[in-house]
């Protein structure tokens, strides 16, 4: 794993060259014809598509951040929208992979839900909640929405390094490569938002502490198919390295400003199948 979540220069990153920079379609870059005569294996093509369903439901997430006080800070909000068009054309990425391995888009197979009518309607009434409360957690909840955003980038960097060593695929890895430098400044943004906003309030700690005890990662699992979840999980974090990886991640958690051995292992716990 890359130390380009650890910036430490006192530098503020510069939200307003990266919407001028935002990177969009890709696929003229893809080295899509080697698929044809070396094409993916089906536990490589599973893992490009559980990412593929990851990276395009950013705009479902992003809503839900932008019901709370986080839509306040202007910073804050150029960057999740250019995020958000960055994560788009990752995801098309990852269906024109999927494309030249005669596969359907990411989202174009149904996938088996176990979630109850009762869950469904809860998570209709999310943003309602979620507006509500903000009006209680005031501005530290942004400090919350860009922690678990630097923690989720750990850990799909970390999904995307080890889909990259498995498939044995130069054009997968050129196309991982490309993602994972269009993913650098994501992660950059979130460790200067996360640490600066913890190191100045402790109720930024305390409500962060709170939701890392119970988060789901990656974000956006908790509305995929158990099946995926659990393969995502074996794939990634399955066996010894994949404890050590995950154990390398809750770490790197425990050393941001305001949290603790406690609650790295509670996060390294919850990546593990």
């Amino acid at each position: 794993m890359t130390s380009s979540g650890d910036i430490r220069s006192g530098v503020r990153f510069n939200v307003r060259e990266f919407t001028r920079t935002a990177r969009g379609n890709h696929r003229d870059e893809l080295h899509l014809d080697e698929f044809a005569s070396a094409p993916l294996s089906d536990e490589s093509l599973h893992a490009v598509r559980y990412l593929g369903r990851l990276e395009s439901a950013t705009m479902e997430h992003l809503r839900n951040l932008l019901v709370t006080a986080t839509h306040k800070d202007a910073r804050v909000t150029a960057f999740l929208v250019t995020w958000a068009f960055e994560k788009f054309w990752i995801a098309d990425a990852l269906d024109a992979v999927l494309e030249a391995n005669g596969q359907p888009r990411a989202q174009a197979i149904e996938e088996g839900r176990t979630r109850t009518a009762h869950a469904d309607a809860r998570d209709r009434r999310g943003p309602i909640r979620r507006a509500v409360s903000a009006i209680r957690q005031g501005v530290p909840i942004i400090a919350v929405h860009m922690t678990t955003g630097l923690i989720d980038e750990w850990i799909t960097r970390t999904a995307y390094e080890r889909l990259s060593a498995v498939s044995k695929s130069p054009a997968l890895a050129a196309t991982i490569q490309l993602i994972l430098d269009v993913k650098e400044r994501h992660a950059r943004f979130f460790d200067d938002e996360a640490r600066r906003r913890l190191s100045e309030s402790p109720r930024a700690v305390k409500l962060t502490r709170t939701e890392l005890l119970h988060a789901v990662w990656p974000i956006g699992a908790v509305d995929r198919a158990d099946s995926d979840r659990s393969f995502f999980e074996r794939f990634v974090f399955g066996g010894s390295e994949g404890a050590d990886r995950a154990a390398l991640i809750g770490t790197r958690v425990a050393a941001l400003p305001g949290m603790d051995a406690r609650i790295g292992s509670t996060v390294a716990q919850r990546l593990l199948p």
